[in-house]
């Protein structure tokens, strides 16, 4: 397993990086959704469809939450791209017995109310164009063993990407807390973030008709 090995230096890059290369890709940048997420540790379930993804949510941190960033990666995809462990990226080895060791690191973030961890419970990249998600059983195990004395804020995260009739696509990220984390199963919040994703197509069609 890769740990995280944040380094001020590349945080403070890459925040202004990521910043820049937004704003020029991007024609718009919408956050919408408000999380009541104060003196609790976070951890963001988004959907995994691009490239981009990471740093949508290493945006929407530094936007909204503004806590002390972790992300979980293929180990393939890690080892090739290192320097992602300085800004808070770690590793998970599917169908190795190293997956145990990542999940457990994923708690033990997880009881510092200071850190936000970011997940892609689907496992893998899919199509922009999916409308209902499967998750993986990583996410029971955190849900199973994240105690009850660090209440934990489990936020949804839905971003959509929209070109209309313009040259370069707006971007909406939007957001929810799931608030029933304390008697949550897997089973439970993967049909909850499915029906939060409807609502987010739904009302991202209707603010253009």
């Amino acid at each position: 397993m890769i740990k995280t090995n944040h380094n001020r230096l590349y945080a403070w890059f890459f925040d202004r990086y990521i910043g820049y290369i937004l704003k020029k890709q991007f024609r718009e940048i919408n956050i919408t959704g408000h999380v009541e997420h104060k003196e609790r540790p976070i951890l963001i379930i988004g959907n995994h469809f691009s490239w981009w993804d990471g740093f949508f949510i290493l945006h929407l941190n530094r936007m909204v939450f503004k806590r002390k960033f972790y992300i979980m990666m293929l180990e393939e995809q890690l080892k090739h791209r290192l320097f992602l462990s300085r800004i808070g990226a770690y590793s998970i080895f599917p169908g190795t017995k190293s997956v145990i060791e990542s999940l457990n690191y994923t708690v033990d973030l997880l009881n510092d109310s200071s850190n936000m961890v970011a997940i892609f419970p689907q496992g893998e990249i899919e199509s922009a164009y999916t409308s209902t998600f499967r998750f993986e059983k990583g996410l029971q195990f955190v849900l199973n063993r994240s105690t009850s004395q660090t209440p934990i804020c489990l936020v949804f995260m839905v971003t959509l990407v929209d070109y209309y009739s313009h040259r370069k696509p707006s971007l909406t990220i939007a957001v929810e807390e799931y608030k029933d984390f304390g008697t949550a199963d897997a089973a439970s919040v993967e049909d909850a973030y499915n029906e939060f994703f409807q609502r987010t197509i739904q009302r991202q069609n209707a603010l253009y008709k």
